[in-house]
């Protein structure tokens, strides 16, 4: 991703340029990361794709842990987040269903969150800023079905929290599998198995299996 030359010495972030200068910084590092890998790529490197200098991103950014959290955010916010605002006419079937055939589209967010992951193993502050990145997005999913559960149907023995970690746990789980260069059958399919898992929740639970 090519940026255009900044200044070293950056506005304040909370300025409409800062604001600017802080998302082109978290576009390119999202690319470069998901592209060469965390663990590989440094500030300065992506100082020097950005032409600043490694004080202009720390003025935005307290680390690298943090960059990374903020590029998963933007993304997970734009490529899925945003695409259910407005939608509140279709129920969570519905929703999983489009999410899961658009699949291909966030090939590189599945990327960066693999990568982030990888990195935590070995990172506590990696670990502690991704997670916290992560429960952010978790528990508003949460809040969003449990506010709606009786208007979308869902069985009252369901535990609304496991659920959600379950659908995203695919999502990331894609990630890991598209690193090996494994990959769901068809758009078609993929989206049939959240179809049918957003119809389950509906049902109440199966006896037989205790």
């Amino acid at each position: 991703m090519a940026a255009t030359a900044t200044p070293s010495v950056e506005p304040a972030e909370g300025s409409a340029r800062g604001q600017a200068t802080r998302n082109t910084l978290i576009e390119l590092a999202a690319d470069m990361f998901a592209e060469r890998g965390y663990v590989q790529t440094s500030i300065r490197d992506v100082a020097a794709r950005a032409h600043v200098t490694t004080g202009a991103i720390y003025g935005h950014f307290r680390n690298k842990a943090d960059l990374l959290a903020a590029a998963i955010n933007q993304r997970i916010a734009r490529e899925l987040e945003a695409r259910t605002i407005g939608l509140g006419h279709l129920d969570h079937v519905e929703t999983l269903t489009r999410a899961s055939a658009e699949y291909p589209k966030r090939r590189r967010l599945r990327a960066l969150i693999v990568q982030g992951a990888a990195a935590a193993q070995t990172d506590d502050e990696t670990r502690d800023r991704l997670r916290d990145e992560q429960l952010s997005h978790l528990n508003a999913w949460c809040e969003g079905y449990e506010r709606n559960r009786e208007r979308l149907g869902i069985d009252g023995s369901v535990d609304v929290r496991t659920a959600v970690i379950y659908t995203w746990a695919a999502e990331v789980g894609l990630g890991v599998l598209e690193a090996l260069g494994i990959e769901p059958g068809s758009r078609k399919a993929w989206a049939d198995m959240a179809n049918r898992f957003g119809r389950g929740l509906q049902l109440p639970p199966d006896d037989r299996r205790r």
